[in-house]
């Protein structure tokens, strides 16, 4: 894995930034559907929310990250003992900023927190609600907890500009698609670390072979969902450019069936790099 012998490379991708600054772009996509021109406060506050619950994440799953991501563990080994400080100084910024923005978008943003720390800490009462004390240790909620926390970007988006018309409650649902994709790939590298430690995910009940057609149904979804919007105006014309997505995805999943693939790489570069992607490719869709 050439690329990710650079320092700045491997911070980029095991530091937690690529993500979150994928993060950012969506929101910028959110904006551009919504008409506006996204703020730096805006993608600050997308920065920090995802960086801090991706940092609350990584502390809380060190020892289980060692047996499926070993590179990342190691890099990251060094400032374990500090990650969850990290990730409150995050989400305590973010929230300081939208203090200041607007108290409806301030309050809202609790959402992401919650999640956050469900998805990574948990607790004795989620355990006596869902069975599990997290919710990553149950089938598929794991993958509906952080594609739907994601799919609240454009709401949020909206609340921060105080305006939610029907553009951006309707991309809501193709966000949810595109991570459920996401998501079930990432289980597919993560399977013996999950087997080991008793996570349910959908390869590891189901199979590789299921979980694939699994992810390629949401991507069919998700592209299908992007033509409807079109079709009945609600989205602009130009929005079709987004259908580049699901076949990112198919391509990346194709690489990932060859032999010897290189599964933490396709997952934590190149997978992860697709959000990225979310607010220049609808920008270039928009100028065209």
């Amino acid at each position: 894995m050439p690329i990710l012998s650079n320092p700045l490379a491997k911070e980029l991708v095991y530091g937690g930034h690529l993500l979150a600054l994928g993060t950012s772009s969506i929101a910028a996509s959110s904006a551009i559907l919504l008409g506006r021109s996204p703020t730096f406060l805006l993608l600050l506050m997308a920065y920090l929310f995802s960086y801090g619950a991706y940092m609350l994440n990584r502390g809380s799953e060190v020892t289980q990250d060692s047996v499926s991501n070993p590179g990342r563990t190691n890099y990251l080994l060094g400032r374990s003992k500090y990650l969850t400080y990290i990730s409150a100084a995050s989400f305590g910024i973010g929230y300081v900023i939208a203090f200041f923005t607007n108290l409806i978008f301030f309050f809202a943003l609790i959402v992401p927190l919650v999640l956050a720390l469900t998805y990574s800490i948990g607790s004795k009462k989620l355990a006596k609600l869902i069975g599990a004390k997290r919710l990553k240790e149950k089938l598929l909620i794991k993958n509906l907890a952080i594609s739907f926390g994601w799919s609240l970007i454009p709401l949020l988006v909206g609340l921060y500009y105080q305006s939610i018309p029907l553009v951006l409650l309707s991309f809501g649902p193709f966000i949810f698609f595109r991570l459920m994709s996401n998501t079930i790939f990432f289980d597919l590298r993560d399977v013996k670390g999950d087997s080991a430690y008793g996570v349910r995910t959908v390869p590891v009940v189901y199979g590789k072979s299921r979980a694939y057609n699994i992810m390629n149904v949401f991507d069919v979804l998700s592209a299908l969902y992007i033509f409807s919007l079109v079709a009945v105006r609600l989205f602009p014309i130009y929005s079709l450019i987004m259908v580049f997505l699901p076949l990112y995805s198919f391509a990346y999943r194709f690489l990932s069936s060859r032999p010897n693939a290189n599964m933490n790489y396709l997952c934590d570069l190149v997978a992860d790099s697709e959000y990225l992607l979310w607010g220049p490719v609808l920008f270039i869709g928009k100028i065209l």
